[in-house]
């Protein structure tokens, strides 16, 4: 088996009190979006969090810490007892465009979900772009190979930032060692490189 000398984790932070409040089916107008991401951005981490026990011991293992500079990634890191740790705008969430359509009223869930894929094939409204986005990840990834003196980098993120960097991993040669939870709150990945 390759002997392993580098390792990365990918970790979604805790459930924010935000995603209890907005029901996935109940009807928004798109000049609420603007609100619910203001909210989403600012609020606490729910006091439902359950973090997986496999989590805990892999946090033990870090020797570098860094988070997104958004209050629930650094919270999710305080929840799992990790005070030292670095922040980056760099590896903030893709921010989801708003200011379309305000009068219309859909399910909050078709909204995330149209406004996600109009992002994704150009619209920019009050967000960066797509392609802004990934050069970002690009150079965020960069910034992590670059610490040469670290042995496991644990990453406390968001969703599309972890998805898009686990592709860059992937492109640049590093192995998927584990990961376990999807895309969901507290899922994890961890990649290897000798």
């Amino acid at each position: 088996m390759e002997n392993i000398h580098k390792r990365i984790t990918l970790i979604r932070h805790g459930e924010p009190e935000a995603n209890e409040e907005y029901s996935a089916f109940a009807l928004v107008a798109g000049e609420d979006i603007k609100n619910f991401l203001k909210k989403w951005n600012r609020c606490e981490l729910s006091s439902r969090n359950e973090i997986p026990a496999s989590l805990k011991e892999i946090i033990k293992s870090g020797d570098f810490y860094i988070s997104s500079d958004l209050k629930r990634t650094k919270q999710s890191f305080q929840m799992l007892g990790v005070n030292e740790f670095e922040t980056n705008e760099l590896f903030n969430e893709a921010r989801l465009p708003h200011g379309i359509g305000k009068s219309i009223k859909l399910p909050f869930v078709f909204w995330l979900i149209a406004l996600r894929i109009l992002w994704r094939f150009g619209l920019s409204s009050n967000s960066e772009s797509y392609k802004d986005f990934t050069d970002r990840i690009k150079e965020g990834t960069d910034m992590i190979e670059e610490n040469r003196d670290v042995n496991h980098t644990i990453l406390m993120a968001h969703g599309f930032v972890n998805r898009f960097l686990k592709k860059e991993l992937l492109r640049r040669g590093w192995k998927l060692l584990s990961k376990k939870g999807g895309h969901g709150f507290w899922s994890y990945s961890t990649f290897g490189q000798a």
